[in-house]
């Protein structure tokens, strides 16, 4: 029997699951594809190689979450990261526009106010919140205690303020112009929300994470993968199962007693740890089970999904064109808000805000493309029903919608930054909302697990327990999304589960 037996191989499961080897547990791995990393896993097609998701991350300078995950398994000098662009790691095109996002807040600000006089008030107001927002931040408390509770007015007030706003709200407050509520929400495909329905705080979060740093692993986002896989297998009594799609959780009282997969085998632990959708892990376990206050907890909406096209390119430069190591967002016009409700509401992309991504200017390690040809990668928010409904309808509906759409996007890079760009295309690949769900097992295809609204933040989403004595959940539902989030998620339980040993 297994000390642990952890269900799925994104990077919160793979996480505590190398911790828990490294202090010398035994470790199980389950995980329904053919490879680990969840999102942060990459595929082969021809020469070319592709992370299905994940195109930077914050949180990889010393003392920050994937650094300190990577020196507690000793792996800090062999996975290392480029940093991108500290004067501008994201590039904001906004009607034809571009901005630079640099590091530093203080930076950030004088710019734009240099560039918009006329906007400084507000625009100083929008900064000194993060900061202070921040700050407060940093004061935080893993776990909240009455004590904490009984001073949150005094130490935390403008988390307290701000905890029900949208981030369009706070623009409506300070009397931000459009065209600026564009470029500072330029990094919205982040968290998938437009600035009337994403959580201001979180929206804050993710800018002041960025802040600190934007980086790309040197050897890729396999390598970051494959080392910390890697540091499981290696250690003795355990595995790492692939191909094992779990189907079944086996429950007696309050406690799981195995696990049952696609193929029929039982697999059985001390202690059972789901990397797997917290809804869906329910639905395994038999969620008539749980307490109808814990139902509660795990309904909930989920993230909207994307469109991503994945290319390989041969006989051009992309630094001519406006590339380099930093990423592009292309919007069309100023107003988000109505770009997300035509794509994602009304199922419209013929002219969609875009993202888009260069791994072999983020890197020259090899491994991606063959040398001097490179790596485009493409995304934008659509509707999962709408894909769904298409796969399922017979004929070539959902064939011919994805060439539509992939068509329409290859035009507006055309029209826009790359000439001629099919004419350097070697490879082409696109996937949907529906592909998501079937090599990631993201339930609608979703990005981020529950929506990052402010309903969606008010979740217990640091709260690891399940209504199973020896089940928790770790991913970035119980948590929060990104690498650097779900690698958050994977210590913070690893030390709170020994701290109850």
């Amino acid at each position: 029997m297994y000390d642990d037996l952890i269900l799925g191989t994104g990077m919160a499961g793979l996480t505590v699951a190398a911790l828990l080897a490294n202090s010398g547990r035994r470790v199980l791995m389950l995980e329904a594809h053919d490879t680990p990393g969840g999102y942060a896993h990459s595929f082969a097609m021809g020469k070319y190689r592709f992370c299905a998701q994940v195109h930077y991350i914050f949180g990889c300078g010393e003392g920050e979450p994937v650094h300190r995950l990577l020196h507690r398994l000793g792996l800090a000098e062999e996975v290392r990261f480029n940093r991108l662009d500290p004067e501008g790691f994201d590039q904001v095109v906004v009607g034809g526009e571009r901005f630079k996002i640099p590091n530093g807040l203080p930076k950030s600000r004088d710019r734009l106010i240099q560039r918009f006089p006329d906007a400084a008030r507000p625009l100083a107001r929008y900064f000194a919140t993060l900061i202070h927002l921040r700050e407060e931040t940093t004061r935080l408390p893993d776990r909240i205690t009455w004590r904490d509770l009984a001073s949150a007015p005094l130490r935390f007030p403008r988390l307290l303020r701000y905890k029900n706003w949208t981030l369009q709200e706070y623009y409506d407050h300070v009397k931000m112009p459009r065209k600026l509520q564009a470029v500072l929400a330029g990094q919205s495909g982040d968290y998938l929300l437009p600035p009337e329905q994403v959580s201001f705080l979180l929206h804050v979060a993710l800018v002041c994470e960025y802040d600190r740093g934007a980086y790309y692993p040197q050897r890729h986002f396999s390598h970051l993968v494959d080392s910390v896989a890697d540091s499981i297998k290696d250690r003795p009594g355990c595995r790492i199962l692939l191909e094992h799609e779990v189907t079944g959780l086996d429950v007696r009282g309050d406690r799981v007693v195995g696990v049952r997969t696609k193929s029929g085998e039982i697999f059985r632990a001390r202690r059972y740890i789901s990397n797997i959708d917290p809804s869906t892990t329910m639905r395994l376990a038999g969620i008539s089970r749980a307490s109808r206050a814990s139902k509660k907890r795990f309904d909930y909406e989920y993230s909207t999904s994307n469109f991503t096209l994945y290319l390989g390119l041969r006989g051009v430069d992309l630094r001519e064109h406006g590339f380099g190591d930093h990423n592009v967002w292309h919007y069309p016009h100023d107003d988000i808000n109505r770009m997300y409700r035509v794509q994602v509401q009304h199922h419209d992309l013929s002219n969609p805000w875009l993202f888009m991504a260069t791994p072999t200017l983020h890197s020259d390690a090899p491994g991606l493309a063959p040398a001097g040809e490179h790596v485009l990668e493409v995304a934008t928010s659509c509707d999962y029903e709408h894909f769904r409904r298409l796969r399922d309808q017979p004929g070539r509906a959902y064939t011919e919608e994805k060439i539509l759409v992939r068509d329409r996007i290859l035009d507006i890079i055309e029209a826009n930054y790359i000439p001629d760009l099919r004419k350097h295309m070697v490879m082409r690949v696109a996937g949907t909302p529906v592909t998501n769900e079937r090599f990631c097992r993201a339930p609608r295809g979703n990005a981020y697990g529950a929506a990052l609204t402010p309903q969606g933040m008010r979740l217990p989403r640091t709260d690891n327990t399940t209504p199973l004595s020896n089940l928790f959940s770790v991913n970035a539902t119980a948590g929060y999304p990104s690498i650097g989030g779900t690698v958050s998620s994977g210590l913070r339980l690893f030390d709170r589960l020994v701290a109850e040993q």
